[in-house]
């Protein structure tokens, strides 16, 4: 490990012993700096990487303990139609909570900032509302940095005019630092809304859309 004690020096083990002293008060609450070369010999090894994370040594190999950051749930609490059939939309996001190493784009709401790159879990909701008694579609999926995520599609349909349905997926999501997320939707009709429902008598308002973001995994 790259933490070294001062070496004697000379006859006189006194100062020695005084530096020595002082140099465990310092690194005694410390991690030892992960150093390449160091090997993960014996599980329960813990030291300080240089990526800003403590790793433990677990089956041979040294794995990231994951600190208290790089999550967020972010907020969509005003309605959003389609303006336009059988075309993607990404959905404007109003807030953002509880939300550390992860921003809205302040140029562009839509894109979900990421500061550190790792496996996220994302759980998304939407409340959806038909407006007419025809049969319509629509679709969601996530976009990262540009690029659809392949095989995350959601779709549902409603046909009943005023019809309310709730939908919800949750899913991992490779993402680098840097890079933004987007949820982008799609209808086969205008008539569906991405609705908040209004505060009741007897409850709170709703969010149109909700979506929950953990990072687990470097």
């Amino acid at each position: 490990m790259s933490a070294t004690p001062p070496a004697p020096l000379g006859p006189d083990w006194k100062p020695w012993g005084e530096r020595l002293v002082n140099y465990m008060t310092r690194v005694r609450s410390q991690l030892a700096t992960f150093v390449t070369g160091d090997k993960a010999t014996d599980d329960g090894i813990l030291v300080w990487d240089r990526t800003g994370y403590p790793v433990v040594s677990k089956g041979g190999v040294f794995r990231q303990v994951i600190l208290a950051d790089g999550y967020a749930q972010v907020l969509k609490t005003v309605d959003q139609a389609a303006a336009t059939a059988d075309t993607a939309y990404a959905l404007t996001w109003n807030d953002i909570t509880f939300a550390d190493g992860i921003t809205l784009d302040p140029a562009d709401s839509t894109k979900i900032v990421f500061e550190e790159g790792g496996k996220f879990v994302v759980a998304f909701s939407a409340e959806l509302k038909s407006g007419s008694g025809s049969a319509k579609s629509i679709w969601f999926w996530p976009r990262i940095s540009g690029t659809d995520s392949a095989g995350s599609t959601m779709k549902t349909s409603l046909k009943i005019n005023g019809e309310e349905i709730f939908v919800s997926r949750t899913a991992i999501l490779q993402i680098t630092s840097g890079q933004y997320l987007q949820a982008m939707f799609a209808v086969s009709d205008v008539d569906i809304t991405i609705t908040a429902p209004a505060t009741t008598a007897f409850a709170p308002a709703s969010t149109a859309a909700t979506l929950s973001i953990t990072r687990f995994m470097q």
